[in-house]
């Protein structure tokens, strides 16, 4: 079996890959996401997974919590299908970092990023680092973090155009292109449309369809001066709307604006790597339809400066210095009827933060610390360790720890009705020990982890948000082998996530079982997955008090493509095979078994 896709640290690096993709190799595989600057993938202690688009095409995914729900350690929850809100949680926690190219985005009132806009077109590749990484990417980053990329190389010029249909009235038109510009510069456009009439996504109740549009545009250019400086500036725009019910209110809408913009210029040569990027990025929703809704306009303004240094063979240092402002502008919130304002509507944070590595013979090591200054909440400092020792060439052990923070969002603080102004910044302690394996016949990583939650912030029962005190616990196994002709990539883990301060009950929407399989087939001339996934019960708030079981569930899905020919490709996808009814998030309804078939043109 080739090591390809498999490196120390990273299993699995490509999680969809097989044989005979022209994916490079271990020893040239570089990661971005790990450390906040270039290192190669098979130097990394923590665990890290690697998704291209070829892979995301392999699986003919409509949307993005999709490729994400089939990674190691991730659940996904939502109200409903696509379109509709969605977020991620890794190994039990919801304190997870969004990317766009390195940069941070979502809602500051919210605190999360709503993956329901999130379009795949344009993705080159996604990087998913397990574990914290707070201490150097700052708040939000304590259970890992996910860099969505979209930045073009030589190597991905070219471009496709796809057309799409599919159940419940969905359809998508899209587009991607990037090329050289003279010999020095480069350009990338996407673009994307994409539509559902819908379904009913409120269970119980006998509402209308809840529908969706979205259109997003992508643009990128750079310029390479010479041989160590470059410049890059990328944007991205989403505007659409989605109509959802929830259990107050039926036939509502939110209108949504996002838009992120940066540009980096970065210096590179033997030994040292630098880079500085700017960046703005605005998220605004207004709700309307049944009820007069509220307007909520968040800004984001970003400077980083990232630099890393090889100072003696097998040592590398890097360091940086970061400066953030959250704000929330033109933005109008309804209680009762009434209109209300935050009482607070904006924050800065400046941050330093200093990493060292040393890679030699058989061991590696690794070591970073962090200071953030947040203006409301004051001081944080977070650090983090990891180990690696090669027992032999195909055995390597780990070990990482580290610390994390999450400070309250603007909702948490100053929504009415269920909003804290005494809330306290959230704290996690983490550990993860694991062995590795790249034998012949399987590439695997079994690992076993606990997060320690001091005063996690909690609004889910949608009363006054509060900080209690939560313990993750968990072994998790992945691996990747051949049968013949199939390509198979196996996750199995298991949670047992407590509430400390309610006599250990289990956290709310996490599973404590949960297995993932695909298995692939590789023609001539056509290829074929199928993905099986399975979540064990869990439980979510009911308002008021109490809470509602949410049964086990098991997905299949079922995905092909053929190509007619070497630029023309059909493809189609059964989502749901066995139609199973299942919730992610307390009375929505979930997809019925739905068909999709795509035709793309690549050039």
């Amino acid at each position: 079996m080739s090591h390809k896709y498999w490196v120390a640290g990273m299993l699995p690096m490509a999680v969809f890959a097989h044989a005979e993709t022209t994916t490079p190799s271990i020893d040239d595989t570089m990661v971005v996401t790990a450390s906040g600057y270039e290192q190669p993938i098979k130097d990394v202690i923590a665990p890290v997974s690697i998704v291209t688009r070829e892979d995301i095409d392999a699986i003919q995914a409509n949307s993005l919590t999709e490729v994400l729900r089939r990674l190691p350690g991730v659940q996904v929850s939502s109200n409903g299908g696509y379109g509709q809100l969605s977020r991620v949680y890794v190994r039990g926690s919801d304190n997870v970092l969004v990317l766009l190219n390195g940069v941070r985005i979502g809602s500051a009132t919210a605190g999360f990023v709503n993956l329901g806009q999130l379009p795949l077109t344009g993705i080159e590749r996604i990087e998913f680092v397990r574990g914290s990484r707070a201490a150097v990417y700052g708040a939000d980053a304590s259970s890992g973090v996910i860099n969505i990329i979209t930045i073009a190389s030589p190597s991905s010029y070219g471009g496709e155009v796809k057309a799409g249909t599919g159940s419940n009235g969905y359809y998508q038109v899209a587009g991607s292109a990037s090329n050289a510009i003279g010999e020095n510069s480069w350009a990338k456009v996407a673009a994307n449309l994409e539509a559902a009439e819908g379904y009913s996504v409120l269970k119980d109740a006998d509402t209308d369809d809840d529908g969706f549009k979205n259109k997003d545009v992508l643009l990128e250019f750079g310029h390479k001066f010479n041989d160590n400086l470059t410049a890059l500036v990328n944007g991205y725009y989403h505007s659409g709307f989605v109509e959802y019910d929830t259990s107050y209110v039926s036939s509502d809408e939110t209108d949504n604006v996002v838009y992120n913009v940066s540009g980096q210029l970065e210096y590179r040569d033997e030994k040292l790597a630098s880079s500085f990027t700017l960046a703005t990025n605005r998220d605004e929703g207004e709700s309307k339809g049944a009820v007069i809704g509220s307007t909520i306009v968040t800004e984001r303004e970003y400077a980083n400066w990232r630099s890393s240094y090889a100072f003696l063979p097998g040592y590398l240092v890097g360091f940086g210095l970061e400066y953030s402002n959250d704000s929330v502008k033109d933005s109008t919130l309804i209680s009762r009827g009434e209109a209300q304002q935050y009482e607070k509507t904006s924050r800065d944070n400046h941050a330093a933060y200093m990493t060292l590595s040393r890679d030699i013979d058989q061991v590696q090591l690794e070591g970073s610390v962090r200071y953030d200054d947040n203006e409301q909440f004051g001081d944080e400092v977070t650090w983090q360790l990891g180990a690696g020792y090669w027992l032999t060439n195909e055995f390597r052990v780990t070990a990482n720890s580290g610390t994390g923070f999450k400070v309250p969002t603007y909702n948490s603080l100053y929504w009415p009705g269920s909003s804290n102004p005494s809330l306290m910044p959230e704290e996690t302690q983490d550990y993860e020990i694991a062995v590795e394996g790249y034998q012949t016949f399987a590439d695997w990583r079994l690992s076993a982890f606990r997060s320690d939650i001091t005063n996690r912030i909690s609004c889910q029962d949608n009363s006054a948000c509060t900080n209690d005190n939560v313990r993750i616990e968990g072994i998790e196994l992945t691996s990747q082998f051949d049968t013949g002709p199939l390509s198979h990539v196996v996750t199995l883990e298991f949670l047992d996530p407590k509430d400390r301060d309610e006599n250990g009950r289990q956290v709310a929407r996490i599973s404590k079982q949960n297995a993932k399989w695909d298995m692939t087939y590789y023609g001539d001339a056509w290829q074929t997955t199928l993905s099986y996934l399975y979540q064990s019960d869990r439980y979510d708030y009911i308002y008021g008090g109490g809470v509602h079981e949410m049964p086990a569930y098991s997905l299949v899905d079922l995905s092909g493509s053929y190509n007619i020919t070497d630029a023309l490709i059909v493809s189609g996808r059964v989502a749901n095979l066995f139609d199973e009814s299942y919730e992610l998030a307390r009375g929505y309804n979930q997809p019925e078994r739905s068909f999709y078939a795509t035709v793309t043109y690549e050039f």
